[in-house]
């Protein structure tokens, strides 16, 4: 799915994804963030470390799945 998607879907996707990081911030206030970098490079992970993994990949796919569908295309979208 990521590789068929085109430049602007995943631009529009880490946008999207960016707002919700931006609202559950405002929501619940700053919360400490694992390292991420190490994250992506481990060879070995914990529990708690691939459930993060698995949530945010399944985030990414929810979301991409979304913009790549066309739901949120402005011209169906009324302004408001």
């Amino acid at each position: 799915m990521i590789a068929k998607a085109s430049k602007d879907e995943l631009a529009e996707t880490a946008r999207i994804l960016a707002m919700q990081a931006a609202h559950m911030t405002r929501k619940c206030g700053e919360q400490e963030l694992p390292d991420f970098a190490h994250l992506l490079s481990a060879s070995t992970l914990d529990d708690e470390s691939i459930a993060l993994l698995r949530d945010g990949a399944e985030a990414f796919v929810g979301v991409l799945a979304t913009v790549s569908s066309g739901l949120l295309d402005e011209s169906d979208t009324p302004m408001q």
